[in-house]
């Protein structure tokens, strides 16, 4: 199997750490024949490409390529939903679109947020104690980051099954739209459920135009009409990737949390005995295993990367969980480690993108980590084998069931 087919396999996506390793030692850059793509690996060009929008491109145009099994005419109705997105903009859009947001996730912004996420917290875990076994992604890792986000947008909280659903199903479409593969049936379920979730934030957007709260939707509605900061597409671009950001994150970073202390069981004692070290255990469960694995961009200029010079258009594939393991930056990196200096780890990116929502993902990590070790029992897995999503991008696992412990039969 070629290096183009391996690194969007199934098998990959499932554990691509070991591929990662063997590009890694390989060398820094290398061709994808197939896409005629270049993937990095190393931590020091890795950082260096996301501290350089001037030379890389966050607008990449692999989301304006229409997938198979899509007609003109479909896509073109799609491509209509699509408001622009500081996700794949560059300066000076993405300063201004990123400045009109950051103010809801300052330090300050978290702080009051916080006795909010307990509460949510200590609701789902009240919940899953009166259980026999309980599934970590359905009954914590989904509904906390959902509940959190669809608060802060303003729509209303019990729809949240739709929206996981409709995050999941957008991060589905671009990675159709990216990969150029996927089936009919698959296309068109996915181009139902955009429609579905573009009519219902239109019609949200609507509604916060006619009657104003005190929510981010609004907010972005405001400075759509009174500041003409944003417009109208931009109020939809930003809703839809905060929807989607404000959920998918914390729930892999949960999930996958979760998983790393039942298979190092070390940690979680030292957890369970001094829950003050579950904020350096994130910081290790997002370089060790974090939930991006890797990130595009476009080259503006011809560039050298490494002693490969690179063409100007050409799309480069970051490739972060592989940087965040590479031995120059972190000594024994496939070591799970809560005690190593983290600092300097790509989680959440770098630079100008660097996760928006990364204080509210670390918010929610750290109050949920925090309630399970002091209120869960000991729990064990129900299966063997972990349900990993075959996203090459985004990496999480589908479902973890548990039992505890002391129930156990």
């Amino acid at each position: 199997m070629d290096i183009s087919t391996a690194l969007f396999a199934p098998e990959t996506a499932i554990d691509p750490h070991p591929l990662f390793a063997r590009l890694r030692e390989a060398a820094p850059v290398h061709r994808l024949e197939r896409y005629q793509w270049w993937a990095v690996t190393r931590h020091a060009e890795v950082a260096r490409i996301l501290k350089r929008p001037d030379l890389f491109s966050s607008d990449t145009g692999l989301d304006r390529l229409r997938p198979p099994h899509i007609d003109e005419r479909a896509w073109q109705e799609l491509d209509r939903m699509r408001g622009p997105s500081m996700f794949n903009s560059d300066p000076p859009e993405h300063t201004r679109l990123r400045k009109l947001v950051s103010a809801a996730f300052t330090p300050r912004a978290m702080t009051q947020l916080e006795a909010r996420v307990q509460q949510i917290t200590g609701r789902l875990i009240d919940a899953i104690v009166q259980r026999e076994s309980f599934d970590v992604v359905e009954d914590l890792a989904i509904p906390l980051p959902v509940t959190v986000i669809a608060e802060m947008l303003g729509v209303d909280p019990a729809r949240g099954a739709d929206f996981k659903r409709w995050s999941d199903d957008l991060i589905a479409l671009g990675r159709l739209t990216r990969e150029r593969r996927g089936s009919a049936g698959e296309s068109l379920r996915l181009v139902a459920s955009r429609r579905e979730l573009f009519a219902h934030m239109q019609a949200m957007i609507a509604a916060r135009r006619e009657a104003p709260r005190d929510d981010l939707i609004s907010q972005l509605v405001r400075a759509e009409s009174e500041e003409g900061a944003l417009t109208a597409e931009e109020v939809l671009g930003m809703v839809l990737l905060l929807l989607v950001a404000g959920n998918e994150t914390t729930t892999n970073l949960i999930a996958t949390g979760t998983h790393l202390l039942l298979e190092h069981p070390a940690v979680l004692a030292e957890l369970r005995a001094d829950p003050g070290l579950v904020s350096s255990f994130i910081e290790e469960v997002l370089r060790y295993d974090g939930p991006a694995t890797m990130l595009f961009r476009r080259t503006t200029a011809e560039v050298e990367v490494a002693g490969t010079r690179i063409a100007a258009g050409e799309v480069v594939v970051l490739l972060l969980s592989a940087a965040n393991r590479d031995p120059a930056q972190f000594p024994e990196p496939d070591k799970f480690d809560i005690h190593r200096d983290t600092r300097g780890h790509l989680g959440f990116g770098q630079g100008i993108h660097f996760c928006v929502g990364a204080p509210l993902s670390r918010l929610e990590g750290r109050v949920a980590f925090t309630a399970m070790m002091r209120r869960l029992p000991a729990f064990t897995r129900v299966d063997a084998r972990p349900a990993w999503n075959d996203n090459s991008s985004l990496r999480g696992l589908r479902s973890l069931p548990l039992r505890f412990a002391r129930r156990a039969a």
